[in-house]
């Protein structure tokens, strides 16, 4: 039977001759009224007379203040009309103690008059009485009220009395003398059912029923009408804003926040101050948690919860939707709100709770003056980096070093701090400097004994690395074997990056560390292989075990928040080996895992690997792409002294591209300590090679001259990082010094290593200009192939151009011009408008009949021809290999193959003109 249906049954009795008490009850806002207001028009219809009042919190002090509204509404005679006058004015001038249940005589004798009034109505017929919110009602009206319970059985009065499901102690005594009466009924109204929410939002939104907006509102609101409501103001300003097709559920705005406000406040004092509770503990929040929150009693925490889960703000104990929990956290002063949060905090800790969840209230609160407070807020920074949240993390762990109990602690969280802005920003990270190397100075460091001498190196505080690192060797315990190990990773790093730490702060005599093998098990730690791994490509004559550790660490490792991070020395070790093919992927991977977990300082350094990757693949337009992508990812200061990097690679590629007004500018542009460091040779080999193509020999020899001493007292001088050498030769034939030109050629060609790789391809082009005329061909030969296989496109492009015109030179036009189109071609995928216009002349004369028996064309296989016109593009066997989905030992069959029947010695010699089966020329 519904609420209304009830009400109507009743109405049918006292129009009988017998009464009756109707005691609704229900949660704020959930159509009491409206059933009142509904029911009002049935007695008016039925002839018996309504009377209405509705009491507020505002006028619970005034003496029978329902009362006198009740007789305000009732058609009284004059006579009574002044009686009822008279009995307000007593109760005025003689108030009645509010706390008191006892009445006193004067009291009682106007509730009995004013009783008898009313009753006197009946004489006209029945009469209902309806009051809202009796909840509020004044004692003195309360006690009207049971006075006239008690007599209604014998007389035509109905009474619906409307309460909110609230904490009204006052009330207990009133309710229970209510229901003792057999002629009370207590009717629930409880919130909409599905049915009447898709009724309420239809009428609104002229949707169907059907539709899923109805129950998304009903999850939403809880059937709470006044929140439904506001969920339809919201929808409609929306709606007249954009079509229906882009709102794909209810839209939760301003008006439902209000709406949120509006329950929790018409709840009274006690629900609000349990809704502000939870809203704080969010998604912790138990009534037990509460109880202890709000200082009250369990019971209470409990009603609070029933109350505001009737209210449909609630479900399970948490709101239902986040804006209703914002709307009551936001409304929360701001010393009451830090006060919660504070104690939430405690609480939580007390209960044993996640750090996360913590944390998150000692941030609101900004306190942490609890000595327990700097590990809660570090394991929690801790979890906040595992998920990729550094700002998060930042901030948890600026909180915790504004309040560390002691110097140590303190030390150790500005070093992590330090390492995760590092991460984010760099040049943030430079500001902790100061404090790092007081740390360092003073013996603080502990845990992270290198973290703060990494940082330092990075910013180039070489002389407060020197420092700090000579207080390590001095303070640090020989047989810790944790801190030698990360003792040895840093020398190691900076061995390989700062070589001039080293001979500044020497190793102890005798000073243990771990054997530094790469087959050892002792290089578990990927830092150590990592490292190690690109020690030895720089400094040892033996890739292949280096390249399988770098690849085993990129396979094993993500990228982290410290500077000497596994990663970049095992991507550097790849492209120092001259294993593009395998670098070039890692780094692309690596760069989108730095893209997606917002890490500009891994952005940058990534790219800047990238550039140098292309820029070794003779493709100077993706290098400075990738240079500059590496330079705009954080600021110069950021970069430090690895500025030289991203620069050095940017002005090389300017340089291949004939853009030398830019590259110009870049030359001034490097900081003085950069040239302690390994990122100073790739700016000073880029600097020398630039003054080259400007015709600057003696600034370029001087460059490259100073790149090799350094290189060569560092133990650096390996082929695959810098081949300075050929560069230098170079100047020295612009100069005239053939016999100093050809020495540096063959040196280089010498050096360990050398044979099969790029070096090796732009040593033999070297020492081919060194060379005699008749010998040149044989030498470039080589060189462009071996340039194709380590697939650098450009210096394969300038060898082929040297090629075409030394059989040019010798009056072998016909090899001449086809040596001219394949550079042309390579040249035109590399951008480089000065090796075209050297192509320009032998081209100008180029007759259009091809060079080969187009008879060994035909010849030729489907697979053949495919594999001959990658080959005949530049591809590398590696890359047809990939492309063609075939090994590369099938593809050395089908060249070789190609080779015989198009009568060539080499892929040198391939037809650029070559396509595969099918394909047009």
């Amino acid at each position: 039977m519904s609420e209304l249906t009830r009400l109507r049954s009743m109405l049918s009795t006292c129009m009988a001759g017998e009464g009756g008490v109707a005691l609704v009850t229900g949660a704020v806002a959930c159509g009491k009224t409206s059933l009142l207001n509904t029911f009002a028009r049935d007695v008016r219809d039925s002839g018996a007379l309504f009377l209405h009042a509705s009491a507020s919190r505002a006028e619970q002090l005034l003496p029978l203040g329902v009362v006198t509204q009740l007789l305000r509404t009732a058609p009284l005679s004059p006579d009574q009309s002044r009686r009822g006058a008279r009995l307000s004015a007593e109760c005025m001038a003689d108030r009645p103690d509010q706390d008191s249940e006892t009445l006193e005589q004067q009291h009682a004798r106007v509730i009995h008059e004013f009783c008898t009034l009313l009753l006197e109505l009946t004489a006209q017929g029945p009469v209902v009485v309806g009051i809202d919110d009796v909840q509020y009602a004044d004692r003195l009206s309360l006690q009207f009220l049971s006075y006239l319970t008690r007599r209604l059985s014998s007389e035509p009065i109905l009474l619906v009395l409307n309460e909110w499901a609230v904490l009204e102690p006052a009330l207990d005594s009133f309710r229970a003398e209510l229901l003792s009466h057999s002629h009370c009924r207590r009717i629930r109204l409880g919130p909409l059912s599905p049915a009447g929410v898709a009724g309420l939002v239809t009428e609104h939104t002229k949707t169907w029923p059907s539709s899923p907006l109805p129950a998304a509102c009903a999850a939403i609101s809880g059937g709470n009408p006044l929140l439904i409501r506001a969920l339809m103001e919201d929808h409609a300003t929306v709606a007249g804003r954009v079509s229906a097709e882009v709102i794909a559920g209810p839209v939760v705005a301003d008006a439902f926040r209000e709406a949120v406000l509006v329950c929790v406040h018409r709840c009274g004092p006690d629900v609000l101050a349990g809704a502000q509770g939870l809203a704080v503990l969010d998604d912790a929040g138990t009534p037990a948690l509460l109880a202890r929150l709000l200082d009250i009693e369990p019971h209470q925490a409990d009603h609070i919860v029933e109350v505001l889960t009737m209210a449909g703000l609630l479900a399970h104990g948490h709101f239902r939707h986040p804006a209703a929990r914002t709307a009551v956290l936001d409304n929360i002063a701001g010393k009451d709100r830090t006060r919660l949060h504070r104690r939430a905090a405690e609480l939580l800790y007390q209960e044993g709770a996640q750090a996360t969840t913590v944390a998150a209230h000692l941030i609101t609160s900004n306190q942490t003056d609890a000595p327990w407070t700097v590990p809660v807020l570090r394991e929690a920074a801790d979890q906040a980096l595992a998920e990729d949240r550094v700002e998060q993390a930042i901030k948890l762990l600026k909180l915790a070093q504004r309040n560390c109990a002691d110097d140590r602690q303190q030390a150790a969280v500005t070093t992590l701090l330090a390492e995760v802005e590092w991460r984010l920003n760099p040049s943030a990270a430079a500001r902790l400097m100061p404090e790092l190397i007081t740390a360092a100075r003073d013996g603080l460091l502990e845990n992270d004994v290198t973290s703060p001498i990494a940082l330092l190196l990075w910013n180039g505080e070489l002389g407060h690395a020197t420092d700090a690192l000579n207080q390590l060797y001095r303070t640090i315990d020989p047989s810790d074997a944790r801190a030698v190990t990360e003792l040895h990773i840093l020398r190691l790093w900076a061995d390989c990056s700062y070589p001039v730490l080293p001979h500044r702060a020497p190793e102890p005599p005798g000073f243990p560390h771990p054997d530094d093998s790469l087959s050892e098990a002792a290089t578990t730690d990927m830092r150590l292989r990592a490292l190690t791994a690109f020690t030895t490509v720089l400094r040892q004559d033996s890739h292949a075990e280096a390249v399988t550790a770098a690849e085993q660490v990129l396979q094993s490792c993500h990228l982290g928040h410290a500077v000497m991070d596994p990663v970049i020395p095992a991507l550097l070790a790849l492209t120092y080996a001259d294993r593009l093919d395998k670098a070039a992927p890692w780094c692309d991977a690596l760069l989108a895992e730095a893209r997606s977990r917002h890490a500009p300082a891994w952005q940058a350094m990534l790219a800047a690997v990238r550039a140098d990757i292309a820029l070794r693949q003779g493709d100077p337009e993706a290098a400075e792409r990738h240079a500059r992508s590496a330079l705009g990812a954080i600021s110069d200061r950021s970069w430090g002294v690895a500025l030289g990097a991203p620069l050095g690679i940017l002005l090389q590629a300017m340089t291949s591209l004939g853009r030398h007004a830019e590259a110009e500018e870049l030359t001034r542009a490097a900081p003085p300590e950069l040239f302690q460091t390994r990122w100073g040779l790739l700016y000073l080999y880029a600097r020398g090679r630039y003054h080259l193509a400007a015709n600057r020999l003696q600034a370029g020899l001087s460059d490259l001259t100073t790149c090799g001493e350094l290189m060569t007292a560092w133990d650096m001088d390996l082929p695959g990082f810098i081949p300075w050498r050929a560069d230098a030769a170079r100047i020295h034939l612009r100069l005239g010094n053939v016999r100093q030109a050809r020495r540096l050629a063959e040196e280089q060609l010498a050096r360990p290593l050398t044979t099969g790789s790029r070096t090796h391809g732009i040593a033999l082009r070297t020492l081919a200009a060194c060379s005699e005329l008749k010998q040149r061909p044989h030498l470039l030969r080589k060189a462009a192939e071996e340039l194709q296989e380590q697939g650098d496109r450009l210096e394969l492009a300038e060898t082929l151009t040297d090629l075409s015109e030394a059989h040019y030179a010798l009056g072998e036009s016909d090899r001449a011009r086809m040596m001219a189109r394949r550079a042309w071609h390579v040249a035109t995928e590399c951008r480089t408008d000065a090796l075209r216009q050297r192509l320009s002349v032998c081209l100008a004369e180029e007759d259009t009949e091809p060079l080969i028996d187009t008879a060994g064309v035909t010849a030729l296989s489907d697979a053949e021809r495919r594999v001959a016109a990658l080959a005949a593009k530049g591809h590398t066997n590696r890359e047809i290999a990939r492309k063609l989905y075939i090994t590369v030992s099938t593809v050395e069959q089908h060249l070789t193959r190609a080779y015989r029947k198009l009568d060539v010695r080499s892929r040198v010699d391939l037809p650029v003109w070559l396509q595969p089966s099918g394909a047009t020329t």
